[in-house]
């Protein structure tokens, strides 16, 4: 009987009166801030290419993905510059100096893929995931083995086939020079296995956490103090994510159209707005699809728990539907408070993104990038 499962003995009640508060203890936050020193994919990619020998020589810990990143850039860009200025070839930075933020984009992008996936494991580990759900795995685990390797290999494959639409590296070569061919046949797949892992881990951050969430058994903590259903972690998370594809994008903004502040030529098609336009757009969608979906899922799971909560009332109270309705048995009476106790503490859940500061956040930072591309591309 739910009145029977809900009620509380006194004697529990008087030996739990005795008890200091500060005695009883709590969540043990030990796991949470601790390095996280699971390999990525782009970690696994680099100790291929003798990365991991290097990393493990050198003192501390520093994983074999921070060190592809730095070798493989310094020593193209420095390859790649110095071939062209030795030919008299302008050199791109040159050219347009805000090309800079390109490698350095490219570094953010191999720390922000740690950073991101370091703080997901601590939001595992703040919500308590693993003794939540009898399936943890699917949200402690979440970027699939496949999808890195399925993306950073379709990349690749567009990179050649473009490669061999313009007649290959030797036609490259012929309309060109040397430092184009290594562009193509070498630094787009290096550029592509970096913007790879970002990518995957926010997929995995925006869209596939918050759907696996809503599927698992895990439900929404009703007893959390901030009143946000325990799942501020992960909001807060998917917000920092978006931040970090916001500084890409005024990155890409300003290479693209930052020319005209200096007052240099820089050519700008059509395309290129297009591209610029089409990528804004899809990181909108992945951010409003998490918030939608983290939305949807503590509005179903409040209801949920409220119409269950509400069962138990009508089974409660003497003549439900008549002007006595409030009235219950002075054996159940205890036991209706506490249910009407927690429908209100369920009731007044906020539903994410439950505050003015959450929302003004995620429009500003949608706003952002597409406000940069529109007010210097009219310079």
């Amino acid at each position: 009987m739910a009145e029977e499962r809900d009620a509380v003995p006194a004697d529990a009640e008087r030996e739990w009166d005795a008890i200091d508060i500060d005695d009883i203890g709590g969540f043990d936050v030990a796991g949470i801030g601790e390095p996280f020193d699971e390999d990525l994919w782009l970690d696994g990619l680099a100790r291929k290419v003798g990365m991991g020998h290097l990393s493990d020589a050198l003192p501390g810990s520093v994983p074999p993905s921070y060190l592809y990143a730095l070798v493989t850039i310094g020593v193209l860009e420095l390859v790649l510059g110095a071939y062209s200025y030795a030919i008299g070839e302008p050199v791109i930075y040159l050219q347009n100096p805000f090309f800079l933020l390109q490698p350095i984009g490219l570094l953010a992008a191999v720390y922000g893929s740690r950073s991101l996936r370091r703080r997901y494991h601590e939001v595992t580990v703040e919500m308590r995931i693993r003794n939540r759900t009898d399936d943890p795995e699917r949200l402690t685990s979440v970027i699939p083995s496949w999808l890195p390797w399925t993306v950073f290999l379709s990349v690749v494959a567009v990179n050649y086939v473009r490669l061999f639409a313009l007649g290959g590296p030797v036609a490259v070569y012929q309309d060109a020079n040397l430092a184009a061919v290594i562009g193509w046949t070498v630094a787009n797949p290096v550029w592509a296995s970096i913007a790879t892992q970002f990518f995957t881990v926010y997929v995995a951050v925006t869209l596939i956490a918050p759907r696996r969430l809503r599927d698992s058994d895990v439900g929404v903590d009703f007893l959390d103090p901030e009143g946000l259903g325990g799942l501020r972690p992960i909001g807060e998370l998917v917000k920092h994510a978006y931040y970090y594809v916001v500084a890409g994008l005024v990155a890409i903004g300003l290479v693209l159209y930052g020319p005209a502040i200096v007052g240099i030529e820089w050519e700008r098609t059509t395309a290129t707005n297009l591209i610029f336009t089409t990528v804004w757009l899809s990181s909108v969608a992945t951010v409003g699809y998490a918030v939608f979906t983290l939305h949807q899922f503590m509005r179903d799971e409040k209801r949920r728990e409220l119409h269950r909560l509400r069962a138990i009332e009508e089974r409660l109270v003497e003549d439900r539907w008549g002007v006595g309705f409030q009235r219950a048995s002075s054996e159940k009476q205890g036991v209706l408070e506490e249910v009407r106790r927690r429908m209100e503490r369920v009731s007044a859940t906020q539903e994410y993104p439950a505050t003015f500061s959450i929302w003004s956040q995620l429009l500003l930072s949608i706003v952002i990038p597409k406000a940069v591309q529109l007010v210097v591309a009219r310079i």
